[in-house]
């Protein structure tokens, strides 16, 4: 099954992993709100540069498991070794569901351009900050389902979108759109409704 958007045609496995970035990007741009009104410039500054790189790096990535890596281990160490499993269960069932959109052809011989690198680099910091930014869902278990629907995501997003067969510029659009509403709603809502919390920054 898919969706037609004009003259792109999007599954439903994409649509999910879009739904995950979107929630991701809305929950960071939460938690740069609260960045902000504690008066934390340095992170929130550093988490709005990701924000934004990430538009850029995703589709050109090729860390997304290094990612999905990284927020496990994350998860592990903030919240629980259950949560983690947690994490790791869902990461694995979505990806599952969405691996037969990737086409993936390995190719070990292959070198990472500079691009790859800084694009694998950006994709990882990334996940980092919105997993860590995820954990304002209160429910813990909740959380964890939510961090490992985003791994799953990271994962799959950037092979999902090459598949479309749009040129880069479109892919960006697509990715920004998405990104920058989910990141300005989440901000938004979370200005509004602030309530002063402690936050660990990372």
């Amino acid at each position: 099954m898919a969706i037609k958007i004009g003259r792109i045609e999007i599954g439903l496995r994409l649509l999910l992993s879009f739904a995950a970035i979107a929630i991701a990007y809305g929950y960071l741009g939460s938690y740069l709100s609260v960045l902000f009104k504690a008066d934390n410039y340095l992170t929130a500054s550093l988490c709005m540069i990701l924000a934004i790189a990430g538009v850029f790096a995703i589709p050109q990535s090729v860390g997304g498991l290094l990612a999905a890596i990284a927020v496990i281990a994350i998860v592990c160490w903030q919240a629980s070794l259950t949560s983690g499993l947690i994490t790791v269960g869902v990461c694995l069932l979505v990806y599952w569901l969405g691996f037969q959109d990737v086409r993936y052809n390995a190719a070990p011989d292959k070198k990472l351009s500079i691009i790859e690198i800084i694009a694998t680099v950006v994709t990882v910091a990334l996940s980092a900050a919105i997993s860590i930014s995820l954990f304002q869902i209160p429910i813990q278990w909740l959380a964890s389902l939510a961090i490992g629907l985003f791994a799953a995501a990271i994962t799959l997003i950037g092979k999902q979108i090459k598949y479309l067969e749009l040129p880069l510029r479109k892919n960006f659009v697509i990715l920004g759109i998405l990104s920058g509403v989910s990141l300005a709603i989440g901000f938004a809502v979370k200005f509004i409704f602030f309530s002063p919390v402690v936050i660990e920054s990372f």
